[in-house]
C-alpha cells in the first residue's frame, strides 16, 4: 500500500526545520500551490523528504497537481537513492504491482530490502519469499522478515508469521505461538488476524476450544468489513455454536459476505434457504 503523505517532525534534522515548518503551515492553511513549491524547492536542494512528499502529491493527484504516477516514480527514485525508506517502499509496491512501471519482482525485492533495512516494508519482502516472486521460495526467510516486521508493529507481519507457525512452513508448527501472533494482530484491529484467531478457537488448536470466543473474534472482524468472518460467524449462528441458533441472523451474515463477493457466502445463503424451507 502507498504510504500517506509524510511530514517529518520528530526525526527531522535542524537543517530541515524551516522546510518542515513551512510545509506544515501550508498544509494546514490549505495553500496547496505553496505546498508544492515548498516540496519542489526542498527536493531540488537535495532533501529526500521533499522529493518523497512531492511524489505522494503526484501519485494521488492532490495538492493542486495533476495525477502523474510516472513523475511520482521519478521522485521516489530520487528520494530512495538518498535512503529514504518510505520512498523505497513505494517503489517496491510499484514494481511488485506493475504500477506505471513494468512488473518486476526482482526490482521490488531490491527496493523492499532497502526499506526493510530501515524497518519498513519487511512484510512485503517476506511475501516475496513466501510466494517465490523474484526470489526462490523460502518460508524460513519469509518468517524472518515477518518477525522483524511484527517487532516494528507491522500487524500484517504478525498475522503472516502466525500463519506460517500454524502451517509449519519455514518454522516448526506451533499453534500456541500462532495464536499469540494472531492475538497481537487482532488487538491492533487487523481484521484478518481476528479471523484467524477465531478459527483457532473454533477448532481448539493452540487454545482451548471456545465457540463463544470464536464468535467474538469473527464478529469483530466482520464489523471491520472482512467478508470471510461474516460467513464464518454465520455458520456459528446456523449451527448454534457459541451463540444462540438463529437462521435469520445466519442468512443476514451469509448475504453480507455474498454481497462483498465471497462465493461461499452466496452458496451458504442458498443452502440455508433450502434447509429451512
Amino acid at each position: 500500500m502507498k504510504k500517506e503523505l509524510l511530514i517529518l517532525i520528530a526525526c527531522a534534522v535542524m537543517a530541515h526545520a524551516g522546510f518542515i515548518k513551512e510545509g506544515m503551515d501550508a498544509k494546514e492553511s490549505g495553500d496547496h500551490q505553496k505546498l508544492v513549491e515548498i516540496y519542489d524547492k526542498a527536493c531540488n536542494e537535495g532533501k529526500a523528504s521533499g522529493c518523497y512528499n512531492l511524489g505522494v502529491l503526484y501519485s494521488e493527484g492532490t495538492g493542486n497537481v495533476a495525477k502523474d504516477t510516472a513523475k511520482a516514480i521519478q521522485l521516489y527514485e530520487k528520494a530512495c537513492s538518498a535512503d529514504f525508506a518510505s520512498a523505497c517502499y513505494n517503489l517496491g509496491v510499484a514494481y511488485a504491482g506493475g504500477l506505471s512501471v513494468k512488473q518486476d519482482f526482482a526490482k521490488a525485492k531490491e527496493f523492499y530490502e532497502k526499506s526493510c533495512a530501515q524497518d519498513e516494508g519487511c512484510t512485503n519482502l517476506g511475501l516475496l519469499y513466501a510466494n517465490g516472486a523474484g526470489v526462490s521460495q523460502d518460508y524460513a526467510k519469509a518468517a524472518e522478515f515477518y518477525k522483524k516486521a511484527c517487532k516494528n508493529e507491522d500487524l500484517m507481519g504478525c498475522n503472516n508469521l502466525g500463519f506460517l507457525l500454524a502451517q509449519g512452513r519455514g518454522v516448526p508448527q506451533d499453534y500456541k505461538k500462532a495464536s499469540e501472533y494472531y492475538q497481537k494482530a487482532c488487538d491492533g484491529d487487523l481484521a484478518i488476524g481476528c479471523d484467524n484467531l477465531g478459527l483457532l478457537y473454533a477448532v481448539g488448536k493452540g487454545v482451548a476450544q471456545d465457540y463463544k470466543k470464536s464468535s467474538q473474534f469473527y464478529d469483530k472482524a466482520c464489523k471491520s468489513g472482512f467478508e470471510k468472518s461474516c460467513n464464518n460467524l454465520g455458520i456459528l449462528y446456523a449451527e448454534g455454536k457459541g451463540v444462540g441458533a438463529d437462521n435469520a441472523k445466519a442468512k443476514e451474515l451469509f448475504k453480507s459476505s455474498c454481497d462483498k463477493g465471497l462465493k461461499e457466502g452466496c452458496e451458504n445463503v442458498t443452502l440455508l434457504e433450502t434447509i429451512t424451507k
